[in-house]
């Protein structure tokens, strides 16, 4: 019997949260879903393919997200608004996307997870590329920084606010453990 993939990212993003990205095993996953190990390696053959599934629906909710963005034809203002405040609403619902984007070794990790990180900075880069260039021409954006550099500006901010909200999901899953240890 197969597992659904919505409940190995629900099971995978509780463990995250309540345990940390290193808890995050088969066999962690396994006792999670209340399933033998041996049923899931139809899906998972090690550890970095739990973690490639969820960034993959990462990916999915981003490129979804950037879809009905531009659906609206807003004007760039107005887009760049939309787009983070999505984001930020995107991060908030689903934390365990913050814990794997800010891996320390997640670049380290499998090829695979790599090019997923990879694909998932270049929408973003991409769209933001776009939106910036739309406002740019339609003279919105009156600045004489090149594209790249508010690209990179741009997402550094973001990444540091989003930083922020990371540690506090740290701080909170310490005092979760604290309060385990002294129940």
């Amino acid at each position: 019997m197969e597992t659904n993939k919505s409940d190995i990212i629900d099971k995978a993003a509780r463990i995250i949260l309540n345990t940390g990205l290193e808890e995050l095993t088969i066999h962690n996953l396994a006792k999670e879903l209340k399933v033998e190990k041996n049923q899931l390696y139809n899906q998972l053959l090690k550890d970095d393919d739990i973690i490639l599934i969820l960034l993959l629906a990462f990916e999915t909710d981003i490129i979804e997200f950037v879809k009905e963005i531009e659906i609206k034809k807003s004007n760039p203002e107005s887009e760049l608004k939309l787009l983070f405040k999505g984001l930020y609403f995107l991060f908030l619902q689903k934390p365990y996307y913050l814990s794997l984007i800010f891996d320390k070794s997640l670049m380290r990790r499998d090829e695979s997870i790599k090019h997923s990180v990879l694909r998932i900075r270049f929408i973003a880069e991409e769209y933001l590329t776009r939106i910036i260039d739309k406002g740019k021409k339609q003279n919105n954006f009156k600045t004489n920084e090149s594209t790249k550099f508010l690209v990179n500006r741009i997402l550094s901010g973001f990444r540091n606010m989003m930083k922020d909200e990371q540690r506090l999901n740290e701080m909170m899953l310490e005092l979760k453990t604290l309060k385990t240890i002294n129940d």
